[in-house]
């Protein structure tokens, strides 16, 4: 699996911060940001947060206690495959932005965060925008938008080391270093300055062959003059993991909960055994050129060539019931990928009735990519002697679009304090899909599809007295079918082709935020047209088909607070209510003639449901989290001590969209508690001993689940097969740290 993206990025910010540094690391992501005042709904987690929520470095568990968010950790851990659903919706809903580029893969709209471990560690924030967001690149956010920053220039050198170890045989080892630009040291000039960071990351995992060894670099070569800088970021990532997508079935939940029947088969003699080289194989590079620019206190402009290269295979073991078996090596996304985007914003300000800034962008992007298959062993055909080629495929992709965002501030009243800034957004997008060749059950993949849209966006925030924020929006979004889901439809037999989705996004809400306080409660009604939904079938690979229905929504309330009654004590919690449902809904079962023979017959049985609820999407999640600082301000070396107490619940969640309780999760909470101890000296850093527990109560539950129901003509009955992810108990690590320097 290899890819290679090209992205041309050029981009303008009207404002400047006193702070030469940070103001030009902010250039490159101004369209993608939304700032504390923007009508959407957003949280922000800082560098400090990251390494407190996330020992592992894993950032989906990282982004675990923002609102509406539930994580999954397909070995149980998270220290593999995770994923974060927000409001219900999954990752190739999700756009994710690295320094403003977006990261989603052209044809999956997935990020595999697996493929990017211990990114959090490289991080100096990450800003989650729920809903559309203000995202001009990519497919379009249907249920967020994560921007990430990488770490803030230091001005001075530094270094760092960090070693963990926890359950499962779990340990993190990471080392890293910085020159700094303002002193000139080491032989370099000033302005000149080197960061590198390294992470090593292996478990065995929760569930069985759930292990990972995972790598990643960072590395930063920067040359920073006033108004002025020039970066060069490499980011080296290498995952190898077990498999574990296939789930395990309900019956081994109260018998084995870290089974995983991948690779599993029976030999001559009738004993089950496991292939020993089940296993997922990935390396992506990430290079990133930005040259950033300020011209006079109005004007700045930036430019960013993004290059990312990928290779890997999967190796999966395959028992027919035939008594065959067989083992194949995949390799998957052989592409070059080319875009170009610029933007260029102008501001300007009136004298008394307000001021305002535009931006305007231009976006292409080219992508051809080629798919591959090999069979390296067959045991039951005597003909093979080697590995063999047994699909290849071609996609092709053009996506073009351009943007004009704009906002204009005016007073309300004659008070400076109170204004009302208004906000919008239109983009035009082009997409041209082709796909041609033979897939891996040999049927050919004929496909071109080509998309116009137009994505209007606007919003009004009215500011009172500073403290006191109320804001309304209405964005819309459009989004292509994903490559998969394409070609499993057509693999499936559908005669018509799947439909773009499209989304009416309405928000509105309250923000107070004072020395102490912190308050936001936000509501709002996502209208879906064509949503594509999972029809309960899965592909070899774990991947559901789906299928376009008409209408369905996410309604919902979001309430956001934060208290600080002592110095010594911080609260803070998150509650999300909501409805998620399907207005109609026709699914077809997979018709067979006896469960003892599986022949396939026609017509396939079909099902009505009204206002069924949509998978994955529970109506409750909440967040609590309490911060204990015992002995600040005392003069004991324990002064800076802090423990922290976490609980994360979830509610009922169906896994199915037939809302039918036996194809239910129940409703589960994760409670959490970090202790934290920093010793400061003069000279030699800051050296911290950190201790991170989760599922205190060792709760027994599953973060998620899929099924496949087949009918039979001859017995009339349904069979559900079905696959469970059950989540580790109690776990622990603990954490040694030292930095000095900036």
């Amino acid at each position: 699996m290899k890819k290679i993206i090209l992205t041309g990025l050029l981009l303008a910010h009207l404002s400047l911060s006193a702070q030469e540094l940070r103001n030009l690391d902010s250039i490159v992501i101004v369209a993608t940001q939304a700032a504390k005042d923007s009508p959407v709904a957003h949280s922000r987690v800082q560098r400090e947060d990251l390494s407190r929520t996330a020992p592992t470095l894993n950032l989906p568990y990282a982004l675990a206690l923002t609102p509406g968010a539930v994580v999954v950790g397909e070995n149980g851990t998270g220290s593999g495959y995770a994923y974060l659903r927000i409001r219900g919706s999954e990752g190739s809903r999700t756009q994710v932005n690295l320094n403003g580029i977006a990261l989603n893969d052209a044809e999956s709209q997935e990020v595999f965060w697996v493929n990017l471990p211990s990114l959090s560690g490289f991080l100096e924030n990450v800003q989650v925008q729920r809903g559309v967001g203000t995202s001009v690149n990519g497919s379009g956010a249907f249920g967020a938008t994560i921007n990430m920053r990488t770490l803030y220039q230091s001005p001075g050198p530094y270094a760092q080391l960090q070693a963990s170890y926890g359950s499962f045989n779990t340990w993190n080892f990471t080392v890293g270093a910085g020159t700094g630009t303002d002193r000139g040291r080491l032989f370099l000039p000033r302005g000149l300055a080197v960061d590198i960071k390294f992470a090593h990351n292996k478990t065995d995992g929760y569930i069985r062959n759930g292990y990972g060894n995972l790598h990643s670099l960072f590395t930063r070569v920067s040359w920073i003059r006033p108004g002025y800088s020039l970066k060069l970021y490499y980011i080296y990532c290498e995952q190898k993991t077990g498999i574990t997508w296939e789930g395990i079935p309900r019956q081994m939940l109260a018998i084995d909960r870290r089974y995983n029947p991948a690779g599993e088969y029976t030999d001559s003699q009738g004993t089950v055994r496991y292939y020993p080289n089940e296993t997922d194989n990935y390396t992506q590079h990430h290079v990133q050129l930005n040259h950033s620019r300020r011209f006079g206190h109005s004007i700045s402009w930036s430019s960013t060539l993004h290059i990312t290269k990928g290779d890997g295979y999967y190796e999966n073991y395959k028992e027919k019931s035939t008594g065959d078996h067989i083992v194949r090596r995949s390799m998957d996304n052989i592409y070059t990928a080319l875009s170009s985007i610029g933007s260029w914003t102008f501001t300007g300000a009136g004298r008394i009735t307000g001021s305002g800034e535009v931006l305007l962008g231009l976006n292409y992007a080219y992508y051809s990519g080629q798919h591959f298959g090999l069979m390296t062993h067959q045991t039951e055909n005597p003909d093979f002697t080697s590995a063999e080629e047994y699909y290849r495929n071609l996609g092709i992709k053009h996506d073009a679009s351009t943007f004009l965002k704009g906002t204009y501030q005016v007073p309300l009243g004659v008070s400076r304090d109170n204004v009302i800034k208004l906000f919008a957004d239109m983009q035009y997008r082009y997409v041209d899909l082709h796909m041609e060749g033979i897939d891996a059950d040999g049927g050919p993949l004929p496909h071109e599809m080509v998309l116009h849209f137009f994505n209007p966006k606007a919003g009004v925030t009215a500011i009172i007295h500073k403290d006191h924020q109320i804001y309304a929006s209405a964005y819309t979004g459009s989004r292509e079918p994903s490559r998969s889901d394409i070609k499993e439809s057509i693999k499936a037999g559908r005669a018509e082709a799947l439909k773009p989705e499209k989304m009416l996004d309405f928000e509105g809400g309250y923000r107070f935020s004072s020395a102490n306080v912190a308050l936001g409660v936000n509501l709002y009604a996502m209208e879906y047209r064509n949503q594509l939904v999972p029809t309960g079938k899965i592909s070899d690979t774990g991947y559901e088909i789906k299928e376009n229905v008409p209408v369905s929504y996410r309604r919902g309330i979001e309430i956001e607070a934060g208290w600080q009654p002592l110095p010594q004590l911080r609260l803070e919690g998150n509650a999300c209510f909501s409805s998620n449902k399907i207005k109609e809904l026709i699914l077809y079962l997979d018709t067979y003639d006896h469960p003892h023979t599986w022949n396939p017959v026609k017509p396939q049985v079909a099902e009505y449901y009204e206002h069924t609820d949509l998978v994955y999407s529970p109506s409750f999640t909440g967040v609590a989290l309490v911060s204990i600082k015992p002995l600040i301000g005392g003069r004991s070396c324990f002064r800076n001590l802090e423990a922290m107490f976490t609980a994360r619940f979830v509610g009922k969640q169906y896994y199915d969209n037939t809302s039918a309780a036996d194809r239910s999760l129940p409703a589960y909470q994760v409670l959490g508690f970090t202790l934290s101890q920093p010793f400061k000296t003069n000279r030699a850093g800051t050296f911290t001993v950190s201790l991170f527990t989760d599922n205190l109560l060792n709760q027994q539950y599953c973060a998620s689940a899929w099924a496949y129901r087949a009918a039979f003509r001859d017995t009339a009955t349904v069979e559900v097969t079905e696959g469970f992810y059950p989540q580790a108990g109690f776990n622990a690590m603990i954490r040694l740290s030292w930095e000095w320097g900036n």
